[in-house]
């Protein structure tokens, strides 16, 4: 059975990359495509007026990004879905019938472009499939498609998801561990060489067992393992400049917590140097 991909719109120009972008690759994986349009009920009155206009108003503007998709080409199942409603929890019971979740991102707006804007953040927490979001700008992917690795859960789900993208398009896959040494101020004595090089071989380790069984899966896939002395958001960020993807992992708590996302996927999402792929755990 083919894949689904529920991608967010609103009719920003955020948001319309992210459209091309996600219909670019339902194209090329036969995948079907529903969008998904909320307005937002946080600033409307509970009247049934209200809420009938801004459903008509929503309705609408499915309409319009539904006739952009098919303008830009895209001939593949196409569906949509207009609510009115909380952004973040309808995105969550929509992502319960996807393969693939695609939001644009904006910056500072409250109002156009408010659903998929910092919210995006909060999306990818409490999302029940990947969640990928995609820089407001063109891209001219020059690299490949890369992975942070820290040992953990979450990070070999990552790492599955990134080498079966890297895959299927061509290119490599560049696993990056990022570790610095705890810098408590005044004890920086207590890191001899010894143990800094004690800390460098278990990263090695760590890199190694999280792709191994990769080559066996995927022959032709290149995979380039970089340790990186850096702070984890830096090193991918600075990794991923100019590729065609990055991947991180999430542990998806439950409850309250699952709004924390994590340091690291947090802060790549703010910095956004590619599209961002979020994996759960």
């Amino acid at each position: 059975m083919s894949e689904k991909y529920l991608i967010g719109v609103d009719g920003s120009e955020q948001s319309k990359v992210a459209l091309a972008w996600g219909l670019a690759r339902a194209t090329e994986r036969g995948a079907s495509v529903e969008l998904l349009h909320v307005a937002d009920d946080s600033f409307l009155s509970e009247s049934v007026a209200f809420l009938s206009e801004a459903q008509r108003a929503s309705e609408q503007m499915l309409s319009a990004e539904t006739e952009y998709a098919r303008s830009l080409g895209f001939t593949g199942p196409i569906t949509g879905t207009a609510v009115v409603g909380h952004p973040i929890a309808e995105v969550e019971e929509a992502s319960k019938r996807a393969d693939l979740l695609i939001l644009g991102a904006h910056h500072g707006s409250r109002f156009a472009g408010s659903f998929f804007g910092t919210r995006a953040v909060k999306v990818a927490a409490v999302a029940r499939c990947p969640v990928v979001v995609v820089p407001p700008s063109e891209l001219r992917p020059n690299a490949g498609v890369v992975v942070g690795i820290d040992g953990s859960d979450p990070s070999r789900k990552a790492i599955a998801f990134a080498a079966e993208e890297a895959s299927f398009r061509g290119v490599p896959l560049i696993a990056v561990y990022a570790w610095m040494p705890p810098l408590t101020p005044g004890l920086e004595y207590l890191w001899s060489e010894e143990l800094v090089e004690s800390q460098r071989s278990a990263a090695e380790e760590a890199i190694a067992i999280g792709t191994a069984g990769l080559a066996q899966r995927y022959p032709d896939l290149e995979i380039r393992r970089e340790i990186v002395q850096a702070p984890p958001v830096a090193a991918l960020v600075q990794a991923a400049e100019g590729a065609e993807l990055l991947v991180v992992g999430s542990r998806g708590r439950g409850g309250i917590s699952r709004l924390l996302l994590g340091s690291v996927s947090h802060g790549v999402l703010q910095a956004l140097p590619c599209p961002v792929a979020v994996t759960r755990a």
